[in-house]
């Protein structure tokens, strides 16, 4: 079995484009990293040479080589429409960083190039293994009928950089580039997490968002938003980076809590344990503790994400999640904006005024 042969395209969301190459570095049956490109060439130079592979500053360069059969686009928000379209244009299979896209405009590009080429969305939450565990656990009916919850993120600006050579913000406190700031960043993780938990989509949002720390950033960095789905649940996402440094596992700084018709869910990856359930029948009564180690409590999730990507390329199935998902959990954030902008419930679907 011949080698499905990478490219990554743009080290702006380093935060995944570095662990993904440390995956396919270690060795991922099937896959093979090639190159790189990214603008900056003293950081691509860098990375070519940590990784083993060829460096360019050329996007375009690279998509179109012959010897590069799928790319990993990590690059910034707004130019991943672009850098898709290049990449379905060469009939290059696309694992794609999340957020989709800055406008819905440019994820309506991307949901259109998934007709022609695979589009993976880089969710990493549905890829951690306690968060697979618990779904698997309220599919199974663990607590019942899922009917509110509550997805949090207290994350310092501090630990957010432009590259692993600047302790400077850069492009992601750009509002044209980033799109938002602290609610987008993570918040759409978790808008994505509430449609694959809940299976349900939004039906109105009222949202508050702003800058409670950091006023001079020039993006926020608070935001809280309350979902109604279509289902009839009610879940809250609150998605910020003004927190004053990254604290301990112990204060939990990622969270989510989950309310059922029979029971109750705490999920908290960084915090020990990673997840309770709580039932009231059998075999779910009473409380569940599990708490997983090595690279099974997170790491895993980018191995896994690779897997599923070169599993969907040979077998020609649609990955999941995938370009309409990536497409909604956008839409979701996008809304909130408006409702915080205007001060009313914003309902779905949802498309900003001009696009």
């Amino acid at each position: 079995m011949a080698d499905i042969r990478i490219g990554i395209v743009g080290l702006h969301n380093h935060y995944h484009a570095y662990p993904f190459a440390t995956e396919l570095k270690r060795g991922i049956e099937g896959l093979k990293l090639v190159g790189i490109a990214d603008e900056r060439e003293e950081l691509a130079r860098r990375f070519g040479d940590e990784y083993g592979c060829d460096y360019t500053t050329d996007y375009a360069e690279l998509i179109n080589r012959d010897d590069i059969d799928a790319v990993i686009i990590t690059s910034y928000t707004s130019v991943h429409a672009d850098h898709v379209e290049l990449a379905a244009a060469a009939g290059k299979p696309i694992l794609l960083d999340k957020p989709i896209s800055t406008t819905l405009a440019d994820a309506d590009r991307i949901v259109e190039a998934g007709t022609r080429v695979k589009i993976m969305l880089a969710y990493l939450l549905r890829y951690l293994p306690a968060y697979r565990q618990v779904k698997e656990a309220v599919d199974a009916g663990a607590v019942g009928d899922l009917v509110s919850g509550f997805y949090s993120i207290r994350f310092p600006i501090a630990a957010i950089t432009d590259s692993p050579l600047t302790k400077d913000q850069g492009w992601y406190i750009d509002p044209i580039k980033n799109g938002g700031g602290g609610f987008l960043d993570h918040g759409v993780h978790f808008t994505d997490f509430f449609r694959w938990f809940f299976g349900s989509e939004a039906k109105s949002v009222v949202a508050t968002i702003g800058s409670l720390t950091y006023k001079k950033l020039g993006v926020e960095d608070y935001g809280i938003a309350t979902y109604t789905l279509e289902n009839g649940a009610i879940v809250t996402v609150e998605s910020t980076w003004h927190a004053a440094d990254y604290f301990g596992p112990l204060s939990s700084p990622d969270h989510a809590s989950l309310s059922g018709t029979k029971g109750e869910i705490e999920l908290h990856y960084q915090k020990s344990p990673q997840y309770e359930i709580q039932g009231t029948e059998d075999p779910w009564k009473g409380r569940t503790y599990v708490d997983l180690v090595g690279e099974e409590r997170y790491d895993a999730c980018y191995r896994d994400l690779l897997v599923e990507f070169e599993r969907s390329i040979r077998t020609d199935t649609q990955p999941v999640p995938d370009a309409v998902d990536g497409r909604a959990a956008l839409e979701m954030i996008l809304a909130a904006y408006e409702s915080d902008r205007t001060g009313t419930r914003v309902t779905f679907p949802f498309m900003p005024k001009g696009e």
